[in-house]
């Protein structure tokens, strides 16, 4: 009895076997694919339609059941791995893989999350390289305000870092972002359309110091933030408004900046006049005649060293009379932001007393721009006018050595 029990059930096996027997290669390529992009690489009823030999019936093609089967044979998700089947490891530390090209397709590119920092960033670097915007905006959204920084370093498209603000805002409305997304994002953000900017909450006081604080906005997107916070805020020419919009400036119109009083503009912030980054030359003229005024600052030899760290960036515009004829006690208010941006032209009118209290950090870049500017002169020539820029800068560079030799005395420098 019990040898005919095991005959039938062997004969049930091979009668199983044979009916539903499965290919060895499409059933290989299968296992693969789980083990490459996970266990939803392929539709169970799929699977058991492709490894079953029962045949099916042909059916006549036309262009619209070639478009339903084009739909129903959606490529899969792919969360490629730069670290995949890899295991060598240098120094006890495992090694990291950029991910091959082949195993991303356009559209379909998912990011593989890893234990690994490093090699997670990788495989977010293939995605930036070898996939579309449209999977980018597919990035989680912790990812991209924790790499922010990374991702302003690529050389990529500008469509694909600015589909990056699709996944920080996700659902919500721009209106809503809040003040600490818009910091994680900070150096992305000067890739955002000036519109999309405008829609943020500019009523918030922090936003809107963000907003005019950021070095790297152009003019344009400058102005239409302005545009939108003067409809929204009726008293924007008060003092109080106008420290807040720093850079934005720049992007208001001169006959309307002509309204406030000169009250006002002694009201300023003295670090208001350091962010005006989008001013070009004719808007940064304008902001320093109306602070020039008699009623204001006035002129350039009445200046305090408050004064002149007043004015900011708007000392670039000045005119070599007028910048020699400041205070030389009023000199230590110049920072070294403010000489890189003041022209080697203006320079050469500086005086020896005016040297002596200037800060070290703003006096070496002051020798610096005339040894350049009179190695350009030396190259194509000088005039008559241009012999008090190869003195000047001697004297720089004598009054640096002397500085040189009284801070270390007992420094050999032959």
């Amino acid at each position: 009895m019990k040898q005919d029990m095991k005959s039938k059930i062997w004969q049930k096996m091979i009668a199983s076997s044979t009916t539903t027997e499965a290919d060895p290669v499409a059933y290989n390529e299968n296992s693969i694919h789980k083990f490459l992009f996970g266990p939803n690489i392929e539709d169970r009823k799929l699977l058991n339609q492709q490894y079953t030999k029962v045949p099916e019936p042909i059916k006549k093609l036309s262009i619209n059941t070639m478009d339903i089967e084009h739909n129903n044979n959606q490529y899969k998700d792919m969360y490629a791995d730069g670290g995949l089947l890899r295991a060598e490891t240098f120094h006890n530390k495992v090694a990291v893989h950029m991910p091959p090209r082949e195993l991303h397709y356009p559209g379909h590119c998912r990011l593989r999350e890893t234990k690994d920092m490093m090699q997670t960033a990788l495989n977010a670097f293939a995605i930036f390289l070898y996939c579309s915007a449209k999977d980018i905006e597919k990035l989680p959204a912790f990812y991209v305000l924790r790499s922010a920084r990374t991702i302003a370093m690529m050389k990529l498209a500008k469509e694909k870092l600015a589909a990056t603000w699709k996944v920080v805002k996700g659902d919500r409305k721009t209106i809503e972002i809040p003040h600490s997304t818009l910091e994680r994002y900070r150096p992305l953000f000067k890739y955002l359309d000036g519109r999309e900017m405008a829609r943020l909450n500019l009523s918030d006081p922090r936003i809107l110091t963000f907003i005019g604080t950021h070095a790297e906005l152009s003019r344009h997107q400058v102005g239409i933030i302005a545009s939108q916070y003067v409809k929204i805020t009726p008293n924007w020419l008060e003092a109080k408004n106008l420290n807040l919009m720093n850079n934005l400036l720049c992007g208001m119109p001169m006959n309307l900046m002509r309204k406030a009083s000169s009250n006002v503009y002694l009201q300023l912030t003295q670090h208001l006049f350091y962010h005006i980054r989008a001013c070009d030359s004719l808007q940064r003229s304008f902001y320093l005649n109306l602070m020039t005024k008699t009623e204001a600052l006035g002129r350039s030899y009445s200046w305090s060293s408050r004064d002149v760290a007043r004015l900011g960036l708007l000392l670039a515009e000045l005119q070599g009379p007028d910048f020699a004829a400041i205070n030389p006690k009023a000199m230590s208010g110049i920072t070294a932001q403010v000489m890189l941006k003041i022209p080697p032209e203006v320079l050469q009118y500086v005086t020896e007393t005016q040297l002596r209290y200037l800060a070290v950090k703003p006096l070496n870049i002051l020798a610096r721009k005339l040894k350049v500017f009179q190695d350009k002169q030396m190259t194509f020539g000088l005039s008559s006018d241009d012999h008090a820029v190869v003195s000047t800068c001697d004297l720089i560079l004598i009054f640096l050595a002397y500085l040189l030799l009284i801070n270390n005395p007992g420094v050999n420098y032959v």
